[in-house]
């Protein structure tokens, strides 16, 4: 095992912490701009929205993935914790929670989206109904990374 170290547990934990406002504060931003763009915005920028969010998976998937990789290297490296303490586990089911609201809900909403948009354009009800859709699934699931960032700071049972 290798010596504890503070400045590469300090590393380990600053990488942990800028992935995380990379991808919830991506997450928060859509929030706020689909629901501004359906209050007072053309069904046409919702859709480019919708669009837009749906090109950028690779974001949101690359700074989830160096979030839970992060985290795990944290626990691994740090004696002090373990995968049974409380809030880690709290936060391991919280990241699988958003995960299968990813792949099982937001990315097959998000295919329909963009087939939708394609081949009856940005105004027809099926599409925006799916865009409508879409942000209600994608509320729950930063309502769900929220409480992981309230569990990361209270740490629950340490």
């Amino acid at each position: 095992m290798l010596a504890f170290n503070a400045d590469v547990y300090d590393g380990l934990k600053f990488i942990h912490i800028v992935a995380a406002v990379a991808w919830v504060g991506s997450g928060l931003f859509v929030q706020y701009r689909g629901t501004r763009l359906r209050r007072t915005g053309t069904p046409e920028q919702a859709a480019n929205l919708a669009r837009d969010v749906a090109e950028s998976t690779p974001w949101f998937v690359g700074s989830s993935l160096l979030v839970l990789i992060a985290g795990i290297s944290l626990v691994l490296y740090n004696p002090g914790l373990g995968f049974t303490d409380t809030w880690i586990l709290l936060g391991l089911l919280g990241y699988a929670a958003t995960f299968v609201t990813g792949m099982f809900f937001i990315r097959p909403t998000a295919e329909k989206l963009a087939a939708a948009a394609a081949s009856e354009g940005p105004t027809s009800p099926t599409t925006q109904a799916l865009i409508a859709r879409i942000f209600a699934i994608s509320r729950v699931d930063q309502v769900v990374l929220l409480l992981v960032i309230l569990d990361m700071v209270f740490k629950p049972g340490a």
